[in-house]
């Protein structure tokens, strides 16, 4: 792992994200890069506009440094001397970091997430909710009152409808560095065969090499998939949920809120959302 980012808005949310982010830099040897999104509206006739942006950015670069380095410590929190870079945009935030990461290689987003939105965040999602839906990199949300633990139990959420393949060589990638032992486990309210999505774990789980962490395929049945799921995890002590966001049109998208979303929101517990494969071009 080389590069995480970390979205900035100064509040307790983001530094919980920064705390956990910098945690997970120290473990595998990436950087972090912090970037704040300035969003507003500028006069462009103003004779005044570029000083205005250029006084935005660099009082945004201050304190993103502020938020870094002194903020921490004054919380009481310390901090592993690892890289950190600082980059400031102008936009909206989920749509600006979305275009950030076309251009720049990360490995990973680490987002911080709270339980109660305002009216406008619930009608068109939050930040976090935007970079899932319109991002291929991972995303690891970490709930403002969740501490750093290095992962060891790990739950991955699998259905029997979404392609995953993919999804599972992203995770092994990021599991190189813990060798977590994994359930992959499956949620329903009715009897369901798993036969084939057990054999596809299998078949990505063996390509390379034999997989160097322990690992296990589970059924279980729960009246609410979300809240079965939820409980599974507090059950087994996981120290992280991976699940599979499906990709949708974007007009469904923005009007419906998806299965691992959804499950993020109600657990205090690191999440990380990978994309399902991406379609293939004709």
């Amino acid at each position: 792992m080389k590069n995480i980012l970390v979205p900035v808005d100064f509040t307790k949310t983001s530094f919980s994200a920064y705390y956990y982010a910098n945690q997970l830099a120290n473990l595998t040897g990436a950087r972090i890069t912090l970037m704040h999104v300035i969003s507003g509206s500028f006069n462009t006739s103003d004779t005044m506009f570029l000083d205005s942006l250029d006084s935005a950015y660099q009082a945004a670069k201050k304190r993103l440094k502020y938020f870094a380095k002194e903020y921490a410590g004054e919380q009481g929190y310390e901090l592993h001397n690892v890289k950190v870079k600082y980059d400031v945009r102008f936009g909206v935030p989920g749509f600006a970091v979305v275009d950030y990461l076309k251009d720049v290689d990360v490995d990973c987003v680490v987002m911080g997430t709270r339980d109660k939105h305002n009216i406008i965040e619930r009608f068109l999602g939050t930040t976090s909710s935007i970079i899932a839906k319109l991002s291929s990199r991972p995303l690891i949300l970490v709930h403002e009152n969740t501490r750093f633990k290095k992962p060891e139990k790990v739950v991955f959420a699998v259905d029997t409808q979404t392609d995953f393949d993919e999804s599972i060589d992203e995770y092994l990638k990021f599991n190189e560095f813990f060798k977590a032992s994994t359930d992959f486990v499956h949620v329903s309210s009715e009897k369901q065969n798993i036969a084939d999505t057990s054999d596809q774990i299998l078949k990505e789980m063996f390509e390379n090499k034999d997989p160097d962490f322990a690992f296990q395929i589970k059924n279980v049945h729960a009246s609410d998939a979300v809240q079965g799921l939820i409980d599974y995890c507090i059950f087994e002590e996981a120290d992280l949920l991976v699940m599979v966001h499906r990709k949708k049109s974007l007009f469904a998208e923005f009007f419906s809120k998806s299965f691992s979303l959804k499950t993020a929101e109600g657990i205090h517990l690191p999440v990380m959302i990978l994309n399902e494969n991406p379609p293939e071009e004709e």
